[in-house]
Formats: C-alpha cells, structure tokens, sequence
C-alpha cells in the first residue's frame, strides 16, 4: 500500500448566535475548519482535522509513496515540516486513521487499547457571570457529568476564584473541579500582560481549600523555570503544554517544570505518534497525559482515541458549555455528535480507524476551497 494523495479542503460554518470564549477578546461569528485526506492506491482514505495546511505541498513532496504502515517516516517528515511552516500533524492523524480503516481495527485498539472509554471533564468555555456558571454546572451534574473546568476570564483573579468558590458550595463532594487560568499563550493580537510566578502562587493558595483538581496553564508555557517554582510552592496539581510547539518543550516541562499533566493536542503538535511519546515520558516521571480537545470534533475522537490507548489521567477533555457550545456545534462535521454517556464516560463511535465517515457532499455546502 502506497500514500497517493494528500488534500487539504477549508470550511467555514457561521455561529448563530455568536460564542464568546473566555481566553479570546473577539466574540466568534463563525468556525474556519481545515479537514485533511490522506488517500492510499488501495482505496482507502484517512481524515482528519486540525491547523490550516499552508505546506501541503511540502507534504505532498516528501510523502507521496510512502507506505501508510509506516507511521514513523510519516512523523518524522512532519515534524521536518512543522519546524519551517504551520502545524502539519492533522496529515499524521489522517495516516492513522487509514491505518485503522485498512486494518478494520479502532485506533485506540490499534494503539494498545489501555481503556475502552474514559470519563470526560465538561469543559466550558463560554464568559458568563458567576450565577449562570453555577446554573449550568448544577445542569451538567444531574446529567451525569462527574468532573468540569472552569476557565478565569476577569480582569481581577480573585473574582474567578470566587466562582469557584461559589461552585463548590453548589456541588459540594459530588464533581471534580479543573480550573484553567488561560495563561499559557495568546490570541493573535492579545497584548494583556500575562502572570508571574507571585501571581500564580497567590492564585493556588487561594484555589487549595477548595478541592481543585488542577490548575492549567497558570504561566506562560516557556516559563519553565517559574513552574518548578510554582510547582514547590503548591499542593494543587499543574496541567500545561497544550500548545508547545515542539516535544522538547513539553519534556521540558515535565521535567524540568515539574508540571503533572502535560496537555498536548495530537493534530496541533507531535501526533499520534509524537503524543505517544509524550504520554510514556510522564509515566516514566510520575505524572499524567491529558491531551487537550479543543479544536473541533475529529480533534477530539484523535486525541479520544490517543488517550484511551496511553493515557494513565481519570478524565479526558471534552468542550462541552451548552447552551452556548453544544455536541452538535463541536461536532458540526461529523454524521452525529459525540456525546457522554450517563455515568459521565465518553467513548469513540464504533468503527475502524477513528470511527467515523464523514458525509463530504453534506459538507459541501460549507466548503470555502
């Protein structure tokens, strides 16, 4: 079996009404997605979305003939691209999901098949006040959800923390709570100044007694040094890298940082392949792999099936902040949506490789190129 083609086709779905995210300053009119197809001369293809694909070209020269089987060579040219262009990794998730097909194995059974589901931690993401949070986090608990992350978006930490506070009170023992403090990297245009390590340290003492699972991305994720500060100055555990560039940067911050669970999104950074390894080096150290989930909705059965195969962390990632951000808008490209099931666990459909066949004269109508 030979790679015979790589596409790369652009789409754009509006959002009606608007989704305003706490991490941008911009409310989203609309999503702008890029869904990668690897093709094979046996008939087989592979899907998957991440990055836009400005190099395809690039990827088109060095893999076209390759043996799909062999995953390795397809990584390692990726990551040759990666270092002088965009993110490629959506065209290594696409060979897996090939693989998959070509085999009629699941990806997650493909890959070691450590647990056939996990449980998902609701991720919200919407700006609201902090009666509407605690509304919707009651809602998500009475549906099942067993873990949720509450993402800061004032001005003033303080205020977040009396969210969580107020959360907690709610809830009380019956949900984990993640907290994320968005400050890892920026929107393009984003000049706030982001925390220091006083700031961050300030932030934890306050989050320790109220039972905070982790806190994410306290810091920006270069500032390795100010994590293993902060990680000695903390009880509550550290989540960052979901959007390193490189591997030597989440090593780094395992490592060097001694952050507890590394985040990074296999289509946005390593891929199957590059986040396996990741996955292993925290085990190696004590710690967990939790990748991170939002891009769309076959971001998300990638890093689903990814971790399920690797992964020792309780929860996954999953967006999920309805009314707001919903299963059907996450995963507008999808036949169905992706959706927890009652006792708060999430699984991938059934079905080779990621598990799903995207309906592409369905989604021709919101194709841009």
């Amino acid at each position: 079996m030979r790679i015979t083609g790589i596409e790369a086709g652009r789409y754009r779905i509006p959002l009606d009404p608007p989704f305003v995210a706490a991490w941008d300053p911009q409310a989203r009119t609309e999503l702008q997605e890029t869904i990668t197809i690897v093709s094979s001369d046996e008939g087989v293809c592979g899907v998957a979305s991440g990055a836009p694909r400005p190099d395809i070209d690039e990827l088109r020269r060095h893999r076209l003939g390759v043996d799909p089987l062999r995953t390795e060579l397809v990584r390692e040219a990726c990551e040759t691209v990666d270092f002088h262009g965009g993110r490629p990794w959506s065209v290594e998730v696409a060979v897996w999901d090939l693989v998959g097909r070509a085999l009629d194995t699941p990806l997650w059974k493909l890959l070691g098949g450590r647990s056939d589901s996990l449980r998902a931690y609701a991720s919200t993401g919407e700006r609201v006040d902090a009666e509407e949070r605690v509304r919707r986090v009651i809602a998500l608990r009475e549906a099942g959800v067993l873990a949720v992350k509450i993402r800061f978006d004032h001005d003033d930490w303080r205020r977040d923390v009396e969210v969580v506070q107020r959360v907690r009170d709610a809830v009380g023992s019956s949900m984990e709570i993640m907290v994320d403090a968005n400050q890892g990297w920026s929107m393009p245009g984003d000049r706030r100044t982001r925390w220091d390590v006083g700031t961050a340290t300030a932030c934890a003492k306050a989050l320790e007694p109220l039972g905070v699972f982790w806190l994410e991305e306290p810091l920006a994720a270069s500032d390795v040094e100010g994590y293993a500060l902060l990680r000695a100055r903390t009880s509550i555990r550290l989540a960052a890298g979901e959007m390193v560039r490189g591997l030597h940067e989440a090593r780094d911050l395992i490592v060097r940082g001694g952050v507890d669970v590394i985040q990074p999104d296999a289509v946005l950074t390593g891929g199957i392949g590059g986040c396996r390894r990741i996955a292993d080096l925290a085990v190696l150290c004590g710690k967990t792999y939790s990748p991170h989930t939002w891009t769309n909705g076959l971001g998300l059965l990638a890093n689903l099936h990814l971790a399920m195969a690797v992964s020792t962390a309780p929860f996954i990632e999953v967006p999920f902040d309805p009314p707001a951000w919903t299963p059907d808008r996450r995963d507008w490209m999808l036949p169905e949506p992706v959706e927890f099931a009652t006792d708060g666990t999430i699984r991938p459909p059934d079905g080779p490789g990621l598990g799903v066949t995207l309906d592409f004269e369905a989604l021709e109508r919101f194709r841009v190129t």
